[in-house]
């Protein structure tokens, strides 16, 4: 008898592809059709001249918002520099001590006593941008400050996310099976892509939005905690347009899942380096950090773009294979969720399960250890 299980694909290595390098204000691009560039080249300037940055100073601090004032450095109206010190709070012999320094250039604007927010206002600074990839310009579009870059990429497919476009360099927190709290979120993460573990719990996803986190990549996630995130609903947000100030991709579906091992071990060869995530996508872009690459890309041709949009082509393999020994699967039912593996045997005759259903088992041979489950709970892994 056949069984069947559905395809998805959650790695797609080497693709080319087209990025989109835009600009954080207004100013001037350096980079013409057809160039060359490679990851560290500045391709454009732009100047911030407005602007704030919110921190919770009380969750950061582990202090009520009353004692905030009196452990800044600086007082309000004085004027801040990256890196320069914020805040201290002693420690007592055991630990506890607290060292706090400005996330970026500002003014300290104003100080809520009630929440323990601190808003920074932001000086005139001029920030670069760098290309970020290996690749060829394909479109200088000035009017929206946007480079359209044709290179190569590592492509990852989350379950489901929420947030738009945003970049950074990857930074990993621990094990693939972690429990990230608010205490592992540092100020010096900001503009950082951060990879947790099998869950972030709700006080550690604010203090990235408060820390300045471009991206969370993590296993699971409370499914209370996601319907915030994606308005009100458990749905899969791919083509709605979600934001809560830092973009989050959940590759392995809710509760506490450690992130699978084919996605962790790819994403610990890119620690430092510089990554694109798409929450409503549920996608992390991994440019190739090999000039060798620009062999493939040149040679590559895309489809033309439209009106200079960039619209990326992005979906998981669709429909359903014939289960066969040998093939890489994974458990999606509650049941070991998550666990990967490879089939190694389909039992012939139904099995009644404690749920009262019946259905065929398979035994699934993991990393560490032989399962049986039913074939309703597995999907193969391309």
């Amino acid at each position: 008898m056949k069984h069947l299980a559905p395809l998805r694909m959650r790695v797609e290595k080497d693709v080319i592809t087209r990025v989109a390098r835009v600009l954080v204000g207004k100013g001037v691009l350096n980079v013409s059709v057809g160039q060359q560039v490679t990851p560290p080249e500045i391709i454009g300037m732009a100047t911030i001249s407005a602007g704030f940055r919110t921190l919770d100073l009380s969750t950061l601090l582990s202090v009520s918002p009353q004692e905030v004032e009196k452990l800044l450095v600086k007082k309000i109206g004085q004027r801040i520099y990256k890196g320069e010190l914020l805040a201290f709070k002693k420690g007592w012999l055991i630990g506890g001590k607290k060292v706090l320094t400005s996330p970026t250039d500002g003014v300290l604007d104003f100080l809520n006593n009630k929440t323990g927010e601190l808003k920074i206002a932001f000086l005139p600074k001029k920030v670069n941008l760098p290309a970020g990839v290996y690749g060829i310009v394909e479109v200088v579009d000035k009017e929206r400050g946007q480079v359209i870059i044709r290179t190569q990429v590592t492509r990852i497919y989350g379950m489901f996310g929420s947030g738009r476009s945003r970049d950074g360099i990857l930074h990993i927190l621990g094990k693939k099976d972690g429990l990230i709290s608010k205490s592992a979120i540092q100020t010096e993460y900001d503009d950082c892509v951060l990879v947790g573990g099998s869950l972030f719990f709700k006080d550690a996803i604010s203090a990235c939005i408060s820390a300045g986190v471009n991206g969370i990549i993590t296993g699971g996630i409370d499914a209370k905690d996601y319907k915030g995130m994606a308005g009100g609903r458990l749905v899969f947000p791919k083509k709605l347009d979600n934001d809560i100030g830092t973009s989050i991709v959940v590759c392995e579906g809710f509760g506490s899942v450690p992130i699978g091992t084919d996605i962790f071990e790819i994403l610990s060869g890119y620690e430092g380096k510089f990554v694109f995530i798409d929450g409503n996508k549920a996608l992390i872009s991994l440019p190739s950090p090999l000039s060798s690459s620009l062999v493939k890309i040149k040679n590559t041709k895309l489809p033309e773009l439209q009106n200079n949009d960039l619209i990326l082509d992005v979906g998981q393999i669709k429909g359903d294979l014939e289960l066969k020994s040998g093939l890489k699967v994974r458990v999606v039912g509650n049941s070991y969720l998550g666990e990967q593996g490879k089939l190694v045997a389909i039992n012939d005759s139904l099995t009644l399960l404690p749920s009262g259903a019946r259905d065929y088992l398979v035994t699934v041979e993991t990393a560490r250890r032989k399962i049986q489950v039913p074939v309703a709970n597995l999907e193969i892994m391309v």
